[in-house]
């Protein structure tokens, strides 16, 4: 078990100081100090929650599970299901393909056809570098 540091001996003035050094170095930054304070009482509540389970046992933990208040522990917001519309994914598909063209061909070709995939799209420079894939000679084995 890793050992901890002993904050309790050091004078509160003391512990501000180097709290203030810290955020000025850069080592932390006001917004995490803020955050732990605040995530304090909820640590609190739920170290008193497991003491009680383990003074009176598996009855008490029942009866205690859901907090009084929703303050003692947030609830965790449910995970958004990902849902792709049709240009999406039409997208995604022209994107694939441009890359798979893209990376039949070498130097200038690959340069003019990503001039033409920002001047007149994606499904344009596709079917150029479809055509230069053609009339390039596959190489001998």
């Amino acid at each position: 078990m890793p050992r901890r540091a002993d904050l309790g001996r050091i004078p509160t003035a003391d512990l501000a100081y180097a709290l203030n050094r810290l955020i000025q170095d850069g080592k932390t930054s006001l917004t995490e100090v803020r955050r732990f304070a605040e995530e304090r009482p909820a640590r609190i509540a739920a170290l008193e929650r497991e003491l009680a389970t383990l003074k009176t046992g598996r009855a008490v933990a029942k009866a205690l599970s859901r907090p009084a208040d929703h303050q003692a522990a947030p609830a965790k917001r449910p995970k958004r299901k990902f849902t792709m519309t049709a240009r999406a994914r039409a997208a995604r598909k022209r994107q694939g393909q441009y890359l798979a063209a893209l990376k039949k061909l070498k130097g200038v070709e690959r340069a003019r056809v990503k001039t033409v995939a920002r001047k007149e799209g994606v499904a344009k420079a596709v079917e150029l570098a479809r055509k230069l894939a053609k009339a390039v000679p596959p190489k001998a084995a």
